[in-house]
């Protein structure tokens, strides 16, 4: 579902209400049933009442149904006097614009025909039906035939007149709610059995695409900036996941990295015996972690792991700490991911980073005018625990990122970059475990990561793992001493413990209340407000 758990979600953090823009809608299959047959089981269709109307351009690709009485009815206005409702024209007008940008413009194929289905909305075009959704969502995809495997025919249901919407105007509101869902039209041409990350972050970057200044984008991708530690095509359980809306911020990266061309062509390589040939396991039935690394090695001379890590770069170059020059060209507008805060020096053993995933930590400087990271491997498991990783390291002071090390070698590191942190900087670190799923390794990783002075970062590798050179030179320069506490900090061979253990906790972000406050209730709400019904 979409902004109704937002929404929830806000209540019980801050006790406050917000304005509620309800969600769109899971696509299902309805077995050739259209919401004209006023018999089916469909939770969006006609009352027997209703006098369905339909309206299309001449030589358009969209036909829109609609009704001028009873709770299914559009508003009346018709300025123009053309005998049919401005919001039908202008709805006609939006999903003709969208198919424009979607075909002519990024050359995406179109939606299936219908024209051999029964009934298809009276001819071949693609369908769109108004009808009231009574906020409970806002529109929805629904496929009604797939003639060969999981390429699927559908059709749009969308709310009818948005009143008591949280949407600005009506326009912006068929502009996002066209976008969006005509985009699933789209993917279902392809294929539409592939997970809901790529179903919905991609069809939140096609809206996106289309209109920048919508703002649904922004809206949507803290849902994964929240959770930057899940493994990117995995999504928590649940009927509303807005971690796969807010996976979006991946397909923004891939397009602004590469080019707009790259989503295309990974959904030509979705669709059922079309995988890239030098995936021959997942040529029959494909899925979009694989075949995007083979795209990116085919056509864009990189990988998965390489455009991985830099998307977890660029995800340190948001808000505040935005750089065009390093990142996306509208990164200031973006939330920044959730960071843990660790003291200083930081102990942290054996975590837990899993495949495609990215832990963020924030460490205070303390005094220290220059620290650095890395990661360290046990030498008494036979896996190596750094296979895949990346470790990325930047100091921040006053909100903005001032110095960047080099990319770190953490297979056999026998050193570490440093980077200025004087002048009461802190230290980001982003741990970055770029393995893809399905290539055979041990995709889940348990480095242990130390932060500090290079002194302190080396005494806590060789206390991790004693096979290191114990003899890492070492110096005092950069650590203040007057002033500065020293307890915690490391001497020779031992280790601070009261870090030892602790999972990492994301720093909130937000309205800065208590992020578990309230959750039993907002839980209640939730099952209500899905009951009867599915999240999308």
């Amino acid at each position: 579902m979409r902004l109704v758990l937002s929404n929830l979600l806000l209540l019980a953090a801050c006790g406050e209400p917000a304005a509620v823009r309800p969600p769109h809608a899971p696509s299902r299959r309805a077995d050739e049933l259209r919401p004209t047959d006023t018999t089916s089981p469909l939770m969006w269709r006609y009352l027997p009442t209703d006098v369905v109307e339909s309206y299309a351009v001449d030589g358009g690709d969209f036909r829109i149904h609609f009704t001028r009485a009873g709770i299914n009815a559009v508003p009346p206005a018709d300025v123009a006097d053309s005998g049919v409702p401005d919001f039908v024209e202008q709805v006609s007008s939006v999903y003709e614009s969208v198919g424009g940008t979607y075909h002519q413009q990024l050359g995406f194929r179109r939606p299936l025909s219908d024209a051999t289905l029964t009934p298809n909305g009276g001819d071949a075009r693609f369908d769109v039906y108004l009808l009231d959704f009574n906020r409970s969502a806002d529109g929805a995809f629904r496929v009604d035939g797939c003639p060969a495997g999981q390429t699927c025919i559908g059709y749009v249901v969308q709310e009818n007149d948005f009143l008591g919407y949280g949407y600005p105007s009506l326009t912006e509101a068929t502009r996002i709610l066209g976008s969006h869902e005509y985009f699933h039209g789209v993917q279902a041409a392809y294929d539409n059995g592939q997970d809901v990350v790529i179903s919905e972050g991609t069809a939140v970057w096609g809206t996106e695409t289309y209109d920048p200044s919508s703002g649904d984008f922004e809206a949507f991708i803290d849902g994964y900036l929240d959770r930057p530690d899940r493994s990117l095509d995995s999504p928590p359980p649940g009927p509303v996941p807005s971690f796969a809306y807010g996976a979006a911020i991946f397909f923004k990266f891939l397009s602004e990295k590469y080019d707009d061309a790259i989503i295309r062509k990974l959904w030509e390589h979705l669709e059922n015996g079309q995988g890239d040939p030098s995936e021959p396991a997942n040529q029959a039935d494909p899925t979009w972690i694989i075949q995007l690394d083979a795209l990116l090695r085919r056509d864009y001379q990189s990988s998965f792991a390489q455009a991985y890590r830099e998307f977890a770069t660029w995800n340190l170059y948001l808000g505040t700490a935005a750089d065009p020059t390093k990142s996306y060209a509208n990164g200031a507008a973006y939330p920044q991911p959730a960071i843990t805060d660790v003291p200083v020096p930081t102990y942290r053993p054996a975590l837990r980073v899993y495949y495609a995933s990215t832990q963020y930590f924030r460490v205070a400087s303390n005094g220290r005018t220059e620290m650095t990271a890395a990661l360290t491997d046990d030498p008494n498991t036979a896996d190596s625990e750094l296979e895949g990783l990346a470790l990325v390291v930047v100091s921040r002071r006053g909100g903005r990122n001032v110095a960047q090390a080099s990319p770190a070698d953490v297979q056999a590191p026998t050193t570490a970059e440093v980077v200025d942190t004087s002048g009461g900087a802190e230290l980001l670190v982003a741990v970055v475990n770029t393995l893809r799923e399905g290539n055979g390794a041990i995709l889940s990783k348990r480095p242990s990561l130390c932060a500090g002075t290079l002194d302190e970062v080396n005494v806590c590798r060789v206390s991790y793992n004693p096979t290191l050179d114990a003899g890492v030179p070492r110096s005092d320069a950069g650590v203040a001493d007057a002033g500065v506490d020293d307890a915690g900090v490391l001497d020779a061979g031992t280790m601070p413990q009261a870090d030892a253990g602790v999972d990492p906790t994301p720093t909130p972000r937000g309205c800065g209340c208590g992020a578990t406050a309230g959750v039993p209730w907002v839980l209640g709400l939730l099952a209500l407000a899905l009951r009867g019904r599915t999240g999308r």
